[in-house]
């Protein structure tokens, strides 16, 4: 991974050619975008994302594919390359993911504004996918019935998932490259203000108590405290130098049990308001 990342910073040339033809893989092009775009500037990120714009351009008149994946995928290069940005900026893992999600939020409704009927199909195509779920199950009862609410938020979280995946692995690169271990101590300061982590989890409550229809948005709007308690387990884990093998239990665990995810959104909760790691740091002194 490494050598790719080589690659595309020996020139606009190379990094055009990983953009164009990483859309065979997860991931490389939107990576590609976001390394270019940190480690020289907006306008060349710009560059080599139309060229990493054309083979979903392609696929969208072409493809049998459902129009509203494809235009997701399009929304998420966008934030990719916006998420970028602000992080090459600012240097804040924080505000990079505030704008990340709220882009990732923004442009799925925007999404559905302008192509209503790709958004009509694709919900018509998960519709029928949940009632065959439910009739092979043999219940016979429809217990839920996604609508276009639910979809969006499910496309808003998967687009916003997969540019945090991106933007991770880019600045990974980034640092590989240019600054050995500087990946592992932005994320392991990754930290919200109170003020921003009591209006998150204000707003993911709002979404679970709001109908059923609502519920898929609160990952979405969760996603930036989960990230911050996974970086507090990071650091937990350096800090006490327990062994890297407890993150792999760790990851595993993440998968296997479904409450873990809200634990750690009330994680990052709680670092944003106690500092957490400061008090751990301290308590070592």
């Amino acid at each position: 991974m490494r050598a790719l990342a080589q690659y595309i910073m020996r020139g606009r040339k190379q990094a055009a050619v990983v953009a164009f033809f990483g859309s065979l893989l997860p991931l490389v092009s939107p990576a590609a975008v976001s390394l270019v775009t940190l480690s020289k500037g907006f306008a060349e990120g710009l560059l080599v994302f139309l060229w990493g714009c054309l083979p979903l351009l392609i696929a969208f008149y072409v493809s049998g594919v459902s129009p509203m994946i494809t235009l997701a995928t399009l929304a998420g290069m966008i934030v990719v390359l916006l998420s970028s940005e602000v992080l090459r900026q600012t240097v804040s893992w924080s505000r990079a993911l505030l704008v990340l999600v709220f882009a990732s939020a923004a442009g799925t409704l925007v999404l559905n504004l302008l192509f209503s009927d790709s958004a009509r199909e694709l919900e018509a195509l998960v519709a029928g996918i949940f009632s065959q779920a439910q009739e092979q199950s043999g219940s016979g009862v429809t217990t839920f019935e996604p609508g276009r609410a639910f979809l969006l938020g499910v496309i808003g979280y998967v687009v916003a998932l997969t540019s945090v995946a991106c933007l991770v692995l880019a600045r990974w690169w980034q640092a590989a490259l240019y600054n050995q271990g500087g990946f592992q101590r932005e994320f392991h300061r990754l930290r919200f203000s109170p003020l921003v982590a009591l209006s998150l989890v204000v707003a993911v409550t709002a979404c679970y108590m709001a109908p059923q229809e609502y519920a898929s948005w609160a990952g979405l709007l969760g996603l930036p405290l989960f990230l911050a308690g996974i970086g507090l387990v990071h650091f937990t884990v350096a800090h006490y130098q327990i062994g890297g093998h407890w993150l792999a239990v760790f990851y595993v665990g993440l998968v296997i049990i479904g409450p873990l995810s809200l634990v750690l959104v009330g994680l990052g909760l709680l670092d944003s308001i106690l500092n957490i790691r400061t008090r751990l740091v301290k308590g070592n002194d």
